[in-house]
């Protein structure tokens, strides 16, 4: 079964039921198919006409289990043997291939796929050659030298072997939020048959980008017999050394994040969801535990007045800066989705997206926004299809022709620059001009030390030509750190410019981090919210970046995309 999916067998209360396949986990299935024929040295020719498949499928804009045979041999690389492949894991989560490669490796092996760095021949030659197969023993002969001495494997392998073994297992049970809230809300619905009211707490109700675990919070009148309730739920595995009369622990089937469910009474109820949501800091500086703890409250907004303190949002309960932005911005109001116009860092079948720039934008206009702006790979980034001034002049055009049929939208002509590793853009001046806007971004070069990375970032963002400085650090979380910088002084030379900083929405990225827009807000400084989308469906991850930037204390009139759209381009033609 593909990773990530479990079967419910037909039982009435599952957690996690199968479901159609999305394209996501198609191609995922078929790229780990892929991974494993080359771990086991299949048929290379056999290999590399799936992996040319699974590309093409990956570009397919619409909904892959919902095509014919007939349909599917029109899309490059497909031929019939991956049609049946395609039409098995799509109607089931897997395939008989797929099942019958898993069988032959040892677990361990496809966490070692996993690692940056390390491909499918890499991982057979320590399989091979030290008989290795577990990330643990990996990391043991990263450490005494035994990998050193593999051929093919310098000091500058080894080390980055090394940092990502101990980035993958500091982050194992962790889950990035818009896969914790799907497993949170599978859960509260299955709890919501037992009980009177359920509500999500913890960290994922203060909206963080990473969470360490799910907490629970639901009404009974039996605090006693609660947790037994729980015991014919299918999907929850209780851990009985953790848990309590009042609290159950344990964990979800397939999942390694800790899952908390904690049981009140309705008395008591609002006052243990504050409790449970709250950062520890911040609960000391409401003095809750002195002053709120077994009381009975109505509404969690008593605390604040009691102690004549201004409302915080659930968000930003974090015990940082959050009095003293409400102090400064208290009487402006924070950034809601439905604040947004627009979105202004986007891809288009122009480069690496999905879908056409027409069918992006008229994404973005079926949702009510009134601009979109495509920003596409340029020249530099050839892997991802980057534009050549030739490609520019075309899309421009077709933006031109579009742009005449509607009087109630606007496409924007933007373009994402890659940041070359001497700071300058990868067009000249006369294409850049060309631009209504310019998303500088780097993508290349990430393992860059602050002395680097610095003066390469400074240099793009004095680029008279930039307007937005794309996901700041080239993050991605629980995969990547980001690069080093000096935040202050990034921030400092985007107020300096004219530019805008980007929080990219995408919940594989939401960089720029929060824990820096107080600063930015306090510098006057514009926040862009882009989603990064590849595809229609990326286009709504903005939701997460809203979300994100709220528990930072964006404000709307400083989020650049809730700009009409005069005022943005005002924005742009001042830089």
């Amino acid at each position: 079964m593909a990773e990530g999916m479990v079967a419910s067998e037909g039982r009435s209360h599952a957690i996690l039921v199968y479901l159609s396949m999305d394209n996501d986990q198609i191609v995922d299935a078929l790229e780990l198919l892929v991974k494993l024929w080359d771990l086991h040295g299949v048929n290379e020719f056999k290999s590399k006409n799936l992996a040319f498949a699974a590309r093409g499928l990956d570009k397919f804009p619409g909904l892959i289990s919902s095509l014919s045979e007939e349909q599917l041999l029109a899309i490059p690389g497909v031929g019939k043997v991956v049609v049946k492949i395609v039409q098995e894991i799509a109607s089931t989560g897997t395939c008989t291939d797929l099942e019958q490669i898993i069988e032959q490796t040892p677990a361990g092996l496809l966490t070692l796929l996993k690692i940056k760095g390390l491909g499918p021949k890499k991982v057979r030659t320590i399989w091979q050659e030290l008989q290795i197969t577990e990330i643990d023993d990996l990391l043991a002969a990263c450490e005494d030298g035994r990998l050193a001495n593999l051929k093919g494997f310098g000091g500058a392998v080894v080390e980055s072997v090394t940092l990502n073994i101990r980035f993958i297992k500091s982050n194992s049970s962790k889950l990035r939020i818009n896969k914790a809230q799907d497993l949170a809300d599978e859960i509260a619905e299955t709890l919501g048959s037992f009980f009177s009211q359920v509500s999500i707490a913890g960290e994922l109700r203060r909206h963080s980008e990473v969470i360490n675990s799910l907490v629970f919070l639901v009404e009974t009148d039996d605090l006693f017999g609660a947790s037994g309730l729980l015991q014919s739920v299918e999907g929850l595995e209780e851990d009985l050394k953790e848990s309590s009369p009042f609290t159950w622990r344990g964990f979800a089937k397939g999942h390694l994040i800790p899952i908390e469910i904690h049981f009140a009474s309705k008395g008591e109820f609002v006052t243990k969801l504050y409790a449970l949501s709250a950062a520890p800091d911040h609960l000391a500086q409401v003095q809750f535990y002195e002053r709120f703890d077994g009381k009975e409250l109505k509404d969690e907004s008593e605390i604040y007045t009691a102690l004549q303190l201004p409302f915080i949002v659930p968000e930003m309960r974090e015990g940082l800066q959050e009095f003293d932005w409400y102090a400064k911005h208290g009487d402006k109001a924070l950034i809601q989705y439905a604040d947004l116009q627009g979105c202004l860092h986007n891809h288009s079948t122009y480069s690496d997206g999905k879908n056409t720039l027409s069918e992006m934008a008229e994404a973005c206009r079926a949702l009510g926004l009134r601009y979109f702006g495509i920003a596409d790979h340029s020249k530099y980034a050839a892997y991802a299809g980057g534009l050549k001034e030739e490609d520019v002049i075309r899309q421009h055009e077709e933006i031109d022709q579009l742009n005449a049929q509607w009087s109630d939208f606007q496409i924007l002509k933007g373009i994402e620059a890659d940041i070359l590793p001497d700071g300058n853009l990868d067009y000249d001046v006369t294409v850049l001009a060309s631009f209504d806007y310019v998303v500088a971004s780097v993508h290349a070069g990430l393992t860059m030390d602050l002395e680097k990375a610095m003066p390469r970032v400074i240099k793009a963002i004095e680029n008279p030509y930039t307007s937005i400085l794309g996901h700041p650090t080239g993050r991605l979380l629980l995969a990547r750190p980001g690069f080093p910088l000096q935040m202050s002084k990034i921030l400092d030379a985007c107020k300096a410019n004219g530019v805008s900083i980007e929080l990219n929405a995408s919940p594989y990225r939401l960089d720029l981090d929060w824990r820096y827009i107080y600063e930015a807000m306090d510098k006057g400084l514009f926040v862009s919210i882009n989603p990064d989308a590849h595809a229609i469906a990326g286009i709504q991850d903005m939701q997460w970046g809203v979300k994100v930037g709220r528990k930072g204390g964006l404000l709307k009139e400083l989020t650049l995309n809730a700009l009409p759209l005069d005022d943005i381009k005002n924005f742009f033609a001042k830089n």
